[in-house]
């Protein structure tokens, strides 16, 4: 009898044994999901924009609303802004220009969305539609290419019950527009500058602006 009982505790001890490292085996936490957010844009864009042979000193406003994926953020975006000749031009141009866009922006570093403080690194490639409004009369519409890149500072708040958390803070970001410019009517090759071979215009619009405001998020 003593050895039937402690035959049955070996077998016990076996079987706890296999049981524990079988939860340990299976026992591994599920990967952290990748952090979600609604994130809400408002900046003031100054720099210069080029249509064709007008490229002056350009200021404006800026909005983005995208939403966000782990690094990957997607968002809509509208620009308004000042184009026509520098201040000194004798026979000066003036309009306004409207852009509506879209764009994929990708945070290349960061440090994560555990802490109270973030900071973001983060490159943007996109495409809009620019709508362009000469004050004496006059309208130009033509697609447009976007590159950017900037940094998000903000602040975050504790997450709630849902491990939502909100968000708000300060972006800075450099941003160019390439647009194919209009025919220039009676355009000849020349000289600009010293050269050897003279050439027509070129016809690519290139707009550099410095972007930079507040954005919030959840």
């Amino acid at each position: 009898m003593p050895k039937r009982l402690a035959s049955l505790a070996l077998l016990g001890s076996l079987a706890s044994t296999a049981s524990a490292q079988s939860v340990v085996a299976t026992g591994d936490l599920p990967e952290k999901p990748a952090p979600r957010l609604i994130d809400g844009r408002l900046g003031m864009m100054i720099g210069g924009a080029d249509v064709g042979d007008a490229d002056g000193f350009s200021i404006g406003v800026s909005a983005g609303l995208g939403y966000r994926i782990g690094d990957l953020t997607l968002r809509g975006t509208f620009d308004y802004y000042k184009v026509g000749d520098n201040s000194d031009e004798l026979m000066q141009r003036r309009g306004r220009a409207s852009r509506f866009g879209a764009a994929a922006r990708y945070s290349f570093a960061n440090n994560g969305d555990d802490g109270h403080v973030g900071i973001d690194f983060w490159g943007e490639l996109g495409g809009g539609y620019e709508h362009v409004d000469w004050r004496p009369g006059g309208i130009l519409d033509r697609p447009s290419l976007e590159l950017a890149f900037g940094f998000d500072l903000a602040g975050r708040g504790d997450r709630d019950r849902n491990g939502h958390r909100r968000q708000i803070g300060y972006f800075m970001a450099f941003r160019s527009f390439v647009a194919q410019g209009p025919e220039m009517a009676g355009a000849m090759a020349t000289c600009g500058g010293p050269c050897d071979t003279a050439t027509t215009p070129s016809r690519t619009d290139i707009s550099m602006f410095f972007d930079f405001g507040v954005h919030w998020g959840r």
